[in-house]
């Protein structure tokens, strides 16, 4: 009888000063596990590396790693297991999801034309401030400019 198959989000942590190579070897680790025991990666997130709360086996910065599985609840556990004993793996964390999750992939084209759209508009922002400091700053050194005026008129004799 065949395994049900579910979807998992499991996230882990390596120590923020692990060399790429080690965690290239953890993805094989994983990708080996996964290709053995019929799982499969949905989506993966490299989230970089990003201070941790609180020091995790004397480390205090870590790089995140999001993954999105398809597989059964053993193949989840080898997978676990096999965190467990690998030192550059210092913390992980793994939850089911619901059965009618759906991996939301939006298309690269709406990605950039949102970015675009949030850039465009961020910089016509700063650049309205930046005339209106300028408007300011002209603006009071005319008032300051017609004051001297206005107190030479009155004492014209004095410099």
């Amino acid at each position: 009888m065949s395994e049900v198959v579910r979807k998992y989000e499991l996230i882990y942590i390596h120590p923020g000063n692990l060399p790429s190579e080690d965690v290239e070897t953890v993805d094989e680790i994983l990708n080996g596990t996964l290709e053995k025991m019929a799982g499969e990666i949905l989506h993966r997130e490299d989230w970089g590396v990003r201070a941790l709360a609180y020091p995790v086996r004397k480390y205090a910065e870590g790089r995140y790693i999001l993954l999105r599985l398809a597989c059964s609840a053993d193949c989840l556990k080898e997978v676990e297991r096999r965190f467990k004993i690998t030192e550059s793996v210092i913390k992980f964390l793994s939850i089911r999801l619901a059965d009618d999750f759906v991996q939301e992939v939006i298309p690269e084209e709406i990605v950039e034309e949102v970015v675009e759209a949030v850039v465009e508009a961020v910089v016509e922002e700063a650049v309205e401030e930046i005339i209106e400091e300028i408007i300011e700053e002209v603006s009071d050194e005319v008032e300051a400019v017609s004051k001297s005026d206005d107190a030479e008129d009155k004492n014209p004799g004095e410099k």
